[in-house]
C-alpha cells in the first residue's frame, strides 16, 4: 500500500513565468509582490524520498501506486516501491493497468542518473497505446540508496504536448532524500 503524503510548501518566483527566456528586468520596475508559488512534496517512508507533484496534476492512488492525472487527462505519472529483486519486473507489468495504456513496445533500456541527487536508475523508454495510438511511455527505477527502491513511470497521449513531457520529468528530476 502506497501512503500519498502532500505537503505544502510555498516558493517565491522573483521572475514569474518566463517561457524559458531569461527575464528582463528594468530599473523602473516595481518589486515582484505576487503571492508564492505552491510547490506540493510527495513523501515516502521507504525509501525515504520526495519529489514534487507536477503543479495541478490530480493524485489519487491505486493499490501500490501513487498516480497524478494532468488535468487534461493527456498525461499520467506513477510510482510505487519495491525491495525484492525482480519485483521492478512484476511492477512494470502491472503499470499498464495503473497508467491505463496498453500494447506498449519498450525501444530502449540503459542506465543513467535521475533526481536532484543523481540517483542511479535502470530506464526504458517506448510507444504505447494511451487515449488512443501514439503514445509515449518511460520509466526509471531508482536506487536512492539501500535495498528500498521506487518505480517512477510516465505517459502522454499522441495529443500531449511538450508541456506535459516536462512537467513529469520536472517531478522525476525533483527527487531526493527526504530530511
Amino acid at each position: 500500500m502506497v501512503a500519498v503524503v502532500l505537503v505544502v510548501a510555498a516558493k517565491r518566483s522573483s521572475s514569474g513565468p518566463t517561457s524559458g527566456r531569461t527575464p528582463v528586468t528594468r530599473p523602473d520596475q516595481p518589486p515582484d509582490t505576487s503571492p508564492p508559488a505552491e510547490q506540493t512534496w510527495i513523501t515516502a517512508e521507504r525509501p525515504r524520498v520526495k519529489f514534487l507533484r507536477p503543479p495541478g496534476w490530480v493524485t489519487t492512488e491505486t493499490g501500490a501506486w501513487g498516480v497524478f492525472k494532468s488535468p487534461d487527462g493527456e498525461a499520467v505519472l506513477a510510482f510505487s516501491m519495491f525491495n525484492q529483486p525482480g519485483q521492478s519486473t512484476y511492477l512494470l507489468g502491472k503499470a499498464a493497468n495503473v497508467l491505463g495504456v496498453g500494447e506498449v513496445d519498450w525501444t530502449s533500456q540503459g542506465r543513467t542518473t535521475v533526481g536532484a541527487q543523481h540517483f542511479p536508475a535502470a530506464t526504458g523508454a517506448g510507444n504505447c497505446n494511451f487515449r488512443g495510438a501514439g503514445g509515449y511511455i518511460w520509466y526509471a527505477t531508482v536506487n536512492p540508496g539501500g535495498v528500498d527502491q521506487i518505480l517512477m513511470i510516465y505517459t502522454v497521449s499522441a495529443r500531449g504536448t511538450a508541456a506535459h513531457k516536462s512537467a513529469a520529468l520536472s517531478a522525476i528530476n525533483s527527487l531526493q532524500l527526504r530530511d
